[in-house]
């Protein structure tokens, strides 16, 4: 009994640290061909608004077109046991806004990448709303929220070859 008590009374120190999501990122890729499409979402699960940045300069190739698709994500792939974020983003001419989530709402972000594997998403984020925020300079703040690996397969990955 008095081990019971022990082991409760320390578990209970530890669970005030622990943070509940605000933000989950839902990714998913379809097809087996370069320039397979994810699809992603970001959805404001807690119980106040947040803010993050979308760059609206970025684009996927999609075959010969080009087509605009806002991001607030980068992007990362496992290899050999680590993961590293792929560069994605345009270099110049680009625009980085403030985009606010209010509580149970959501947004989605499809784009496309010519690469697979294994894949997964990450957003920097803020409590609160924070309309005129400075994305080039944004806040010291910021909370992180990744998104589950998922796999995206390309023709470099496919099992049909």
């Amino acid at each position: 009994m008095n081990r019971l008590i022990v082991t409760s009374l320390g578990l209970s120190l530890f669970l005030p640290g622990i943070a509940v999501a605000q933000v989950r990122i839902a990714a998913s890729a379809r097809g087996l061909r370069e320039g397979v499409q994810i699809h992603a979402s970001v959805e404001n699960i807690g119980k106040r608004a947040v803010t993050f940045c979308v760059e609206f300069g970025q684009t996927s190739p999609r075959g010969d077109q080009i087509e605009n698709t806002p991001s607030p994500f980068w992007i990362q792939r496992k290899r050999n046991d680590k993961w590293s974020t792929l560069i994605t983003g345009p270099d110049v001419g680009s625009r980085r806004a403030a985009m606010i989530l209010e509580v149970g709402e959501s947004k989605d972000f499809p784009f496309r990448i010519n690469d697979g594997g294994m894949l997964r998403l990450r957003l920097n984020y803020w409590y609160g709303s924070i309309p005129n925020m400075d994305c080039d300079a944004p806040l010291k703040d910021a909370k992180l929220a990744t998104s589950k690996s998922f796999s995206a397969l390309s023709l470099e990955y496919s099992p049909h070859q």
